[in-house]
């Protein structure tokens, strides 16, 4: 994994991007023209085997993010390897080898599609996906049939409408599909976040004390307590959990709390064990960061660290 961005949690490193936001609408950078036309051929996607280890992006939807148009801010790829590196991250959006992206809402069912159309500049410190977004707020839950979508207020105010985007890396001729992943959930218990990483019906169980290190930056690696089959109720997204922290001796100092919201728990790489997608609110900057099991469930490692959308 290639660390892309150096967290200051005391700086602004970015907060000129609402500025620039504003101040100018999207310059768009489309796929290059195909190729002439040749015999039409019959066309089909290569399956994906449980525990091939899938090649996917992980971005995050806003409805509104490409200056008032829906659009994906691309923070992870898995291809060989997981990497957050803004450049690797962009060239595969551009490529056109991100056509379809899975739109999650509140309760881990497919909120949407996002269809990619090409690259858009808004100002952030990458591209961003710009396209069309058929189906519901990624803050609703799926309806029962002939009933309305209703948006889920602790959502909104944790996440400005915006959901986790999912696509398959394809070859740039492939024909669009819905990706297809399984997801879970995770529940506070005490002061440990609660998960079932492979799915065996037992809670692994990660002390939240250890989720940032030594300069108050994402953990490597985020290591399990040995007690396991916690006593909560999982859900898809949490909300607002308060991280321990102090500074200069000053526990608890507002000028150093620390928020962690989970946007989701999502199989993302087809290996059978759950990735988690978290949002670490610092006091200046928001950083999207998502951990994942290589070996055993009991030991996460971070596999990439990004901005997402401002807040």
């Amino acid at each position: 994994m290639v660390r892309w961005m150096v967290l200051d949690r005391g700086g602004l490193p970015r907060v000129a991007w609402a500025i620039t936001l504003f101040a100018c609408g999207p310059t768009f950078k489309p796929p290059a023209p195909p190729p002439e036309p040749t015999p039409v051929m019959k066309t089909e996607r290569r399956p994906v085997a449980p525990g091939a280890g899938r090649e996917v992006l992980v971005g995050e939807m806003c409805p509104q993010g490409a200056a008032g148009r829906p659009g994906v801010a691309p923070l992870v790829a898995r291809t060989v390897n997981w990497s957050d590196n803004p450049t690797d991250v962009g060239n595969v959006v551009e490529r056109g080898a991100t056509p379809r992206f899975v739109v999650f809402g509140v309760d881990g069912k497919p909120a949407g599609t996002f269809d990619t159309v090409g690259l858009a500049d808004i100002g952030l410190q990458q591209s961003i996906a710009s396209g069309t977004y058929a189906g519901g707020s990624p803050c609703s839950p799926q309806a029962a049939k002939d009933q309305p979508r209703v948006d889920d207020a602790k959502c909104i105010a944790a996440f400005n409408s915006c959901g986790i985007a999912v696509a398959d890396i394809v070859r740039p001729d492939d024909p669009p599909e819905t990706p297809k992943l399984a997801t879970a959930g995770a529940c506070l218990s005490g002061d440990q976040l609660a998960v079932d990483i492979d799915g065996d019906g037992v809670m692994e169980s990660f002390p939240l004390a250890s989720i940032l290190d030594g300069i108050r930056g994402p953990a490597a690696e985020w290591t399990a307590t040995p007690a396991a089959g916690a006593a909560c109720s999982p859900t898809f997204q949490l909300y607002d959990i308060k991280l321990a922290a102090q500074v200069e001796g000053k526990p608890n100092d507002p000028k150093a709390t620390v928020w962690l919201d989970v946007m989701g728990v999502v199989d993302l790489d087809g290996d059978g064990k759950k990735e988690l997608v978290l949002a670490l609110r610092f006091p200046t900057v928001r950083s999207l960061v998502i951990y994942g099991s290589s070996g055993i469930p009991q030991r996460l490692e971070l596999l990439g660290e990004a901005a997402g959308f401002p807040r």
